[in-house]
C-alpha cells in the first residue's frame, strides 16, 4: 500500500466523528476563566499577561515575576475549585480536608506540582494555564476512606415519593437502538436543577439507592469516577461511556439541599438494577446523568459567594 493512501486513510480515521475524541462532558465554569469538565475529570484555570509597552513603543518582554504571579493566582483559583466541589449531598472536598490536615497538605502539593502552560519569554502577551485531572492521584486524596465502596448495602432516603408516581407504568426507552443486551444507564436529569458530585446516588422512588458508591470499587471510582456527566443524551456522544446500547431513563426528582442526588420512577429502577447486575456495566462505571445545558456565561457573583459559603464550613 502506498504512503500516499495510507496517509489518506488516517486522515479518514482521525476526522470520523467519536474516534479518538475525549468525552467532556458537562462543562462546569468558575469566574469566567476556570473550568470542570465533568466527562472526564479535566479542571483547567486560565490567567492573561499583558506586558505593558516600552517608551520607545514595543512591547517589552514579559518579566518572570508577572509570569510568576500570574501562575500562583491561577494555582491558588484550582485549589479553591477543588475544594468547593462536593463528594457527595452532605459534604465537599474543604469540609472533609479540614479534618483531614496531612491529606490537605497532599492536595495542595498536587495543585503546587500542576502541569502548567506559559507563553514564551519573548511574546509580550499570552496566557498562562493551569491543568490538572480529578481523577488518579488526586481523587483518591479527595475522595473519603469512610465511603463504603462496592458494600452492596443500598442507602435509603428517610422519605419516599412512590405514592405521587404518576408516570409509573411508563417503561422507560432504549436508547441505543435495537435489541440486546443495555450496556450502560444515561439517566435524563436535564430539566432538574442539580449540583454535579463525586459520589452521588441515584434512588428509586421507593426510596432505595440504585447505584451509587455503594455499587463500585474505590479503585474504580478513583479512575474512572462514579458517575459521568453530560449536557446531551445522544447516545452516540456517550458511547466511550455508556457503551453501544444504553438505557435511557428520565428523572423524576432530584434530592437533598444540594440536589446532587437524582430519583428515578420505580419501574426504571426495577430495570436498572438488573442491568447493574452485569460486572462490565459497574466495573466501568457505565452510569452517565445529563444535566441542563449551562447558560453562556456562569454567574461570576454567584460562584464567588458558593466558595465563600464554603470557606465558613
Amino acid at each position: 500500500m502506498s504512503l500516499r493512501i495510507i496517509l489518506l486513510c488516517l486522515g479518514i480515521v482521525l476526522a470520523s466523528p467519536g474516534v479518538g475524541v475525549a468525552f467532556d462532558g458537562y462543562v462546569q465554569t468558575f469566574e469566567s476563566n476556570g473550568t470542570i469538565t465533568w466527562g472526564n475529570g479535566a479542571i483547567t484555570v486560565k490567567r492573561s499577561i499583558e506586558q505593558p509597552e516600552t517608551d520607545d513603543g514595543e512591547v517589552a518582554v514579559l518579566d518572570p515575576l508577572v509570569t510568576r504571579k500570574a501562575v500562583s493566582s491561577a494555582r491558588k483559583q484550582m485549589l479553591d475549585m477543588i475544594l468547593s466541589t462536593r463528594i457527595d449531598a452532605k459534604q465537599t472536598v474543604h469540609s472533609y480536608l479540614t479534618q483531614e490536615p496531612e491529606l490537605a497538605t497532599e492536595v495542595r502539593g498536587v495543585v503546587q506540582n500542576s502541569p502548567l502552560e506559559r507563553p514564551a519569554v519573548f511574546d509580550g502577551v499570552g496566557e498562562v494555564v493551569a491543568s490538572e485531572i480529578l481523577r488518579g492521584r488526586l481523587a483518591d486524596l479527595v475522595l473519603p476512606t469512610t465511603i463504603p465502596f462496592q458494600s452492596g448495602i443500598p442507602p435509603k432516603l428517610a422519605t419516599t415519593s412512590e405514592e405521587t408516581d404518576a408516570e409509573g407504568g411508563e417503561l422507560p426507552e432504549e436508547a441505543g437502538g435495537g435489541a440486546g443486551l443495555f450496556t450502560g444507564l444515561i439517566i435524563d436529569a436535564s430539566h432538574l436543577q442539580m449540583t454535579p458530585s463525586l459520589t452521588p446516588v441515584v434512588y428509586g422512588q421507593d426510596g432505595i439507592g440504585v447505584y451509587g458508591a455503594f455499587m463500585v470499587s474505590r479503585a474504580n471510582a478513583v479512575e474512572k469516577g462514579v458517575v459521568a456527566y453530560s449536557t446531551t443524551a445522544d447516545p452516540l456522544a456517550l458511547k466511550t461511556r455508556v457503551g453501544n446500547n444504553p438505557l435511557l431513563i428520565p428523572a423524576s426528582s432530584a434530592f437533598g439541599s444540594w440536589r446532587t442526588d437524582v430519583i428515578i420512577p420505580t419501574p426504571m429502577a426495577r430495570l436498572a438494577r438488573a442491568i447493574l447486575q452485569s460486572h462490565e456495566v459497574v466495573a466501568n462505571c457505565r452510569v452517565v446523568i445529563v444535566m441542563p445545558v449551562p447558560e453562556s456565561s456562569e454567574d461570576p457573583e454567584a460562584v464567588e459567594n458558593v466558595l465563600k459559603s464554603e470557606d465558613l464550613q
